[in-house]
């Protein structure tokens, strides 16, 4: 009968013991628990911030480019209005000399016709267009530089042909007639004229070859391509670089 009793005893125990330990236990795992959620949040928190902070950044620089275009834009209509500023004035001044002069309205680019200009083949300068030259060159620069001086970044006198022959040939071709213009432009022959020392740190020869036919009616018109144009470039103020006008 006494061992019987002890069993029950020795039972009792165990088992008053067995509950604190399940506890303790218990707590722990709690615990883990609570400092995972924690770290958890703590992350969640963190990715957050960096979220918040790229589309901050983002923010930022949509401004910063929104800010450029805005620029931009308003660089394009002053360039714009003095550009249709230039054009008019050109077209009064030659106007006023009763000078008939196929200049383009939209963009200033002026052209002299083939017929008049050289020799098929050749890049010497005609008698009849030298005269044309020598009544247009002063008008023009005289208006470009004399009101527009800080706006002109560069003359560009461009040699065009046709479409018969090699496309080389015709590049050298061009490029020759392009040069032989301004050479007799700034040649003693020519003589002095009102900016002359500016023209000759501004003004570039190009030779386009057939890069640039004239299409009339869906068909290549050659009298019309065979050409020389002079354009003007006006200065970037707001990046330093330079808009050409002309096509």
């Amino acid at each position: 009968m006494k061992e019987k009793y002890k069993r029950l005893i020795n039972d009792g125990s165990g088992e008053s013991d067995f509950w604190p330990t399940f506890t303790d236990l218990l707590s722990t795992i709690l615990l883990v628990v609570l400092i995972i959620f924690v770290a958890i949040i703590i992350s969640i928190n963190k990715e957050s911030k960096a979220m918040q902070a790229k589309a901050m950044e983002s923010q930022t620089e949509i401004k910063k480019q929104a800010k450029q275009i805005a620029e931009k834009e308003k660089q394009i209509e002053a360039l714009s209005y003095i550009q249709k500023d230039i054009v008019k004035d050109l077209d009064k001044e030659f106007k006023k000399q009763h000078m008939e002069i196929s200049i383009d309205k939209d963009t200033g680019a002026i052209k002299f016709k083939d017929d008049l200009l050289f020799e098929k083949g050749k890049d010497v300068i005609k008698p009849e267009f030298k005269k044309q030259l020598d009544k247009f060159i002063p008008i023009y620069f005289k208006t470009l530089y004399g009101k527009y001086n800080d706006s002109i970044a560069e003359v560009v006198v461009e040699g065009h042909t046709d479409d018969k022959g090699d496309y080389m040939y015709n590049l050298d071709l061009s490029q020759r007639r392009a040069f032989s213009v301004v050479k007799y432009i700034l040649s003693d022959e020519f003589g002095d004229f009102p900016y002359k020392n500016q023209v000759t740190k501004n003004i570039t020869a190009n030779g386009r070859s057939e890069s640039q036919l004239k299409i009339v009616n869906g068909k290549v018109d050659r009298a019309q391509s065979r050409r020389v144009e002079f354009k003007f470039r006006l200065k970037n103020s707001y990046e330093g670089s330079e808009t050409q006008t002309g096509k």
